[in-house]
C-alpha cells in the first residue's frame, strides 16, 4: 500500500496518460491503446505504466517502441497539466492480463459446457444429490495383489 501522495499522483498520472495515449498521440501503432494500471514509485519518481493493445495485428514490441518514443512528448504534457514538483520517468509495460483473463474465462466455460453434456448423457437432471454427483465423476480403479506388478512399457535403448 502506497502513501496518500502515491496514490493521489497515481490517480492524476493514469488520467492524464490515459487521456494523451488515447486521444493526443499521433503514432497509429498506438490508435487503439488503453492505460491498466499504474505503478507509482515510493520516491514519485518513476512510474511503470501496463498498457494494453485492441488491435491483434500490431506487435507488443512496435508498441512498447512506439510509447518509449512518444514519452518525451507526454513527460512534456503532464508537466504543463499537472504541475508536480518532479515529472516521473514513464516505463512502460505490456500487460497481458486481460488476454490471460479472456483465457481463463473460455476455459470455465468449457468445462462447465463439459460438465453439463456429461450430466445429460448420463441423465442426471439439474438438481442432484452430492451422491448422484459422485456417481458419476469417480471412475473405478483396478487393485493389484501382493504379487502383481502394474505393466509398464519396454524402454528401448535409443
Amino acid at each position: 500500500m502506497g502513501t496518500i501522495r502515491q496514490e493521489r499522483v497515481s490517480e492524476l498520472l493514469f488520467e492524464e496518460l490515459s487521456i494523451l495515449i488515447s486521444n493526443e498521440l499521433e503514432d497509429p501503432r498506438l490508435s487503439l491503446l488503453s492505460v491498466t494500471n499504474l505503478d507509482v514509485s515510493r520516491d514519485l519518481r518513476t512510474v511503470k505504466v501496463y498498457v494494453t493493445h485492441s488491435d491483434e495485428n500490431v506487435s507488443r514490441r512496435s508498441v512498447l517502441t512506439g510509447l518509449k518514443n512518444a514519452s518525451a512528448y507526454m513527460r512534456r504534457q503532464i508537466a504543463e497539466r499537472c504541475g508536480l514538483r518532479v515529472v516521473p520517468e514513464l516505463i512502460f509495460y505490456y500487460d497481458e492480463s486481460p488476454e490471460r483473463a479472456a483465457r481463463v474465462e473460455e476455459l470455465l466455460r468449457r468445462i462447465a459446457a463439459e460438465r453439463e453434456e456429461r450430466a445429460v448423457s448420463l441423465g442426471v437432471d439439474g438438481e442432484s444429490t452430492p451422491g448422484d454427483v459422485l456417481s458419476w465423476q469417480v471412475e473405478p480403479v483396478e487393485t493389484l495383489s501382493k504379487g502383481d506388478s502394474p505393466e509398464q512399457p519396454e524402454e528401448s535403448g535409443a
